[in-house]
């Protein structure tokens, strides 16, 4: 302790020294927008970290103009963030330069900032604070809010409000264009990530925690239905949506159809449902209109059945999540159960749970079959039940409906924290079940591409948006320290003014200094706007925020917006991509420098940046727009001559909802999974090793068919012992770096594997094992059956080129998915036809014939990077790792 006091006394020595020096001979060009030194030093020796912000009007090439005097000063970029609010741009580094270099860094940045019309300031964070940010380990959980109506000051307040009262803190705040009505014609909708306390429950944030009275505090749900929005809280695993590995549960009665459809019997008999009184349980009063239907016909389940409709959006919503793979039940204790087994038929569901009515002679009797227990009570049960029979875990079971609203709060916490999430639906207050999609997670432009899919017509409620009318106000806020409450502090001075006032746009980045950079792009209806601005500006300068900058525009205008099919297409259309970025131990400031300055002379917009590694800056995730006239291909062949020369890993793919959609992984075995060629490892054992290697380096590199060199191969393998062999090949494995972790975190988020391999079947079947894979498939070597010695041949089909493609296929097809929705990675030239068929094909540590016929190739000797690829950070493999 004696020690690190003085070592913070000395530093802090340090830092008085170097600002006593360096404050009065700061040029004013080198000062914060407010033209006071945002300058302070802390560093270890002749190394600190400093963090410099930049932000003005966005334009193609801002990224490579600061890269290259980052570059020229020798200095390592730590951390970077960005993204474009309306045409403004907020861009952050953090960067860690030499003692000697500061100065003159920040001269040239300075320039570079003045060059470009944009404002700039800069700052040396403490150190220790620094590393105090870094996210690993932290819980981070997503909440999604959907609103037909505008987004509000007020709303933002009152959930952080809720926030704030668990300790929990905003982290990252996404806002799309296609998630704003305005665009897609149906919702507005906001994506808060937030940091949450070490052994936090979800349930306490969701529904409200248990109070010292014996109540409960008020929940994000509770606060979502004050301002007409709903909202779903879940812990963040990657892609902001639950994973393939899921069971969705629905109601039938107000949710999958528009009725009661206990009510329905009830007319379709001539009785009346309203003469049942309103007060007691739902189950009271179901019970008493079941007896209300004794000596009925059972032919009028028939009749209810013929005229029954579904909710607008049902379908969509139950294909949609059953092409991810997810799992689809029935619950309900209406005791219908001709009419939840034909929804069940007409949705494609796979269980139907309920119960029946009890039926005599061809009438109801005016009860249920066997027991009375209400299914709810049992539900619980139930779903663990099938939860635990599917492989499951309990958190990824959805419910969608009113279920928890009819529970008390305590149960309403247990199901919650046990299952979720839950989605809140009631067909008699919303229209469209289609909000289901968005609030677990799916944007605009996906809703759209799943309709498009169905060939379902936009029907013309959700074809125009309206504009919202007023003046807007845009204003761009940072923060050296994130916590608690800031949203509530920035925005309190509006928040009694809703509904005048709205939020068009809002965007939140976070940094590894523990710094963030907020934007709104608000509308007043009626208010002066300049009144606004001053009040805003006075209360994020009383709590210590600084404002980047602020603007008045124009009346955003009223009427209706362009058509959804021209809007969309025009705001997240085709020229929206993804690149992503691996290099590893850390993404270089040249590498970057390149890939930022290829952006700019083809005049693609660089819109977000997100950090996918956690420890280091080994992979980013940049969302670009590409301009009408570029072409694709020529651009990816361009970020591939980048990737050769700066030794980093680029993939180049679409932004759409094919991305998302991938279920199954197949994986060549051997240089893949394992480091070793099996073929060689027999050899070696077999004491043919030379002969067998030259004969495999030929076929890996194409220039042997592959068949002719494995039946030249095996034949060097006859009269060798075959268990023998195997037992000592299997003992020696050596498996790739990242294989576990990769194989482990795509089997969590309900990914199928396989392992399709040229080598053999023993060896294959250890790999699974291993690796937890769902399917084996590689060549037999035959065995004698008398003397267990190998014959020098091959039994059954060899596993060539073309097989692999086919057995590609045929799992695919197994697991009900399609070949778009595969993912093959691979090193050897008999990979390419199965690398060629899957939606993504990876050439992993290839060879150059294979890198050359491939589109994506990883060249990191880390298997894990796959999951980069497929936009799943290191974040959530390390959580999921954690709750094995």
């Amino acid at each position: 302790e004696k020690r690190s006091a003085s070592a913070a006394q000395a530093q802090r020595r340090r830092g008085q020294r170097r600002r006593a020096a360096t404050g009065p001979e700061m040029p004013a060009d080198a000062m914060g927008g407010n033209g006071r030194a945002l300058a302070t030093t802390a560093g270890k020796g002749d190394q600190n970290v400093m963090v410099f912000r930049v932000w003005g009007a966005d334009e193609p090439g801002i990224a490579e103009a600061f890269m290259k005097v980052v570059v020229d000063h020798k200095c390592q970029v730590l951390d970077l963030a960005q993204f474009v609010l309306d045409g403004s741009l907020m861009f952050t580094f953090v960067l860690r330069v030499g003692d000697q270099s500061s100065m003159g860094l920040m001269k040239e940045l300075t320039r570079s900032a003045k060059e470009h019309q944009l404002q700039l300031d800069f700052y040396f964070p403490d150190s220790c604070h620094l590393e105090g940010a870094r996210p690993g380990g932290e819980l981070v959980a997503v909440v999604s809010v959907v609103s037909p109506k505008e987004i509000t000051p007020a709303l933002l307040c009152g959930l952080d409000s809720v926030l704030n009262e668990h300790g929990c803190v905003v982290k990252e705040i996404e806002h799309r264009c296609d998630n704003k009505k305005e665009i897609n014609g149906e919702y507005n909708k906001v994506e808060i990530r937030v940091s949450c306390p070490p052994r936090f429950k979800l349930a306490n944030l969701a529904v409200g925690a248990p109070t010292s009275r014996g109540e409960s505090s008020t929940g994000l749900q509770k606060v979502a239905w004050e301002h007409g929005a709903e909202t779903t809280v879940r812990w963040w695993d990657a892609m902001n949506r639950p994973n393939g590995k899921s069971l969705v549960v629905f109601g039938i009665s107000n949710e999958l159809c528009t009725c009661n459809v206990l009510d329905e019997l009830l007319t379709e008999a001539g009785l009346d449902p309203g003469s049942v009184p309103a007060d007691g349980s739902i189950e009271k009063q179901n019970e008493l209109k079941v007896a209300m239907l004794k000596g009925k016909s059972t032919g009028i389940v028939q009749k209810v059945i013929d005229r029954l409709e579904f909710t607008p959006g049902a379908r969509l919503v139950c294909s949609a999540l059953k092409r991810l793979g997810f799992r689809l039940a029935i619950f309900t204790n209406l005791g219908i159960k001709k009419i939840a087994e034909h929804v069940k038929r007409e949705l494609g569901m796979d269980y139907v749970i309920s119960k029946d009515l009890e039926v005599f002679d061809g009438v109801f009797t005016g009860a249920y079959i066997g027991e009375c227990t209400d299914v709810r009570f049992r539900k619980a049960d139930l779903l663990m039940l099938m939860a635990e029979r599917e492989g499951i875990d309990y958190r990824n079971v959805i419910l969608i409906g009113e279920e928890v609203t009819h529970l008390d709060a305590a149960k309403a916490r247990e199901m919650v924290e046990t299952f979720g999430p839950n989605v809140y639906f009631n067909s008699n207050k919303m229209k469209d079940l289609t909000i289901a999609l968005y609030l677990l997670g799916f944007n605009g432009s996906d809703v759209r591409a799943l309709r498009k899919r169905r060939r379902d017509e936009v029907s013309d409620d959700c074809s125009i948006g309206a504009t919202p009318e007023g003046k807007r106000i845009r204003v761009r806020i940072s923060a050296k320290k994130r916590g608690p409450g800031q949203l509530v502090r920035m925005l309190s001075p509006l928040s009694a003014l809703s509904p005048e006032m709205g939020i068009s746009t809002v965007s939140q980045c976070s940094l590894q200094d523990g710094g963030i950079c907020v934007g709104f792009d608000f509308w007043a209806k009626k208010q002066d706007p300049d009144q606004l601005l001053k009040e805003l500006l006075f209360a994020c300068h009383k709590l210590d925020f600084q404002v980047l900058g602020s603007d008045l525009a124009s009346p955003a205008g009223a009427g209706p917006a362009l058509a959804m099919s021209s809007d969309m297409e025009a705001a997240v259309g085709r020229s929206h991509y993804v690149i992503t970025l691996v290099q590893k131990p850390q993404i270089t400031a040249a590498s970057l420098s390149a890939i930022f300055g290829l952006l700019r002379a083809r005049s693609v917009n660089l819109v977000r940046i997100e950090r996918l590694s956690v420890h280091d800056l080994a992979a980013l995730q940049f969302t670009v727009e590409l301009p009408e006239e570029l072409e694709t291909g020529s651009f990816s062949n361009e970020l591939m001559e980048a990737s050769n020369s700066h030794g980093i890993d680029i993939a180049f793919q679409k932004d759409d909802l094919d991305r998302w959609m991938r279920r199954l992984v197949v994986f060549d075995m051997d240089s893949t999974l394992i480091q070793q060629e099996v073929i060689d490892e027999l050899a070696k054992f077999a004491g043919v090793e030379d002969e067998v290697k030259k004969l495999t380096e030929a076929a890996m590199r194409g220039e042997l068919n592959f068949f002719e060199s494995l039946k030249s191969r095996v034949a060097l393998l006859k009269g060798h012992n075959a268990d023998e062999l195997f037992s000592k090949v299997k003992k020696n494995l050596i498996f790739t770096p990242g294989a576990k972790k990769l194989c482990s975190t795509l089997r969590r988020l309900g990914y199928k594997m396989a392992v399709i391999s040229g080598g053999f079947l023993p060896v294959a079947r250890e790999v699974q094992q291993y690796l937890g894979l769902d399917y084996a498939f590689a060549n037999t070597l035959e065995v004698d059956e008398t003397t267990g010695l190998l014959t020098g041949h091959t039994s059954g089909p060899v596993v060539t080129p073309q097989r692999k493609r086919a057995l590609l296929a045929t799992i695919a097809d197994v697991e009900g998915c399609e070949l778009q929705q595969t993912i093959a990675v691979g090193d050897g030239a008999n990979d390419i036809p199965m690398l060629h068929a899957a939606g993504l094909g990876i050439a992993f540590c290839a060879k150059p014939k294979v890198q050359a016929a491939t589109e994506f190739r990883i060249n990191q000797k880390d298997l894990s990077t796959v999951l980069y690829l497929i936009g799943v950070s290191e974040h959530v493999a390390e959580r999921l790792a954690v709750d094995m």
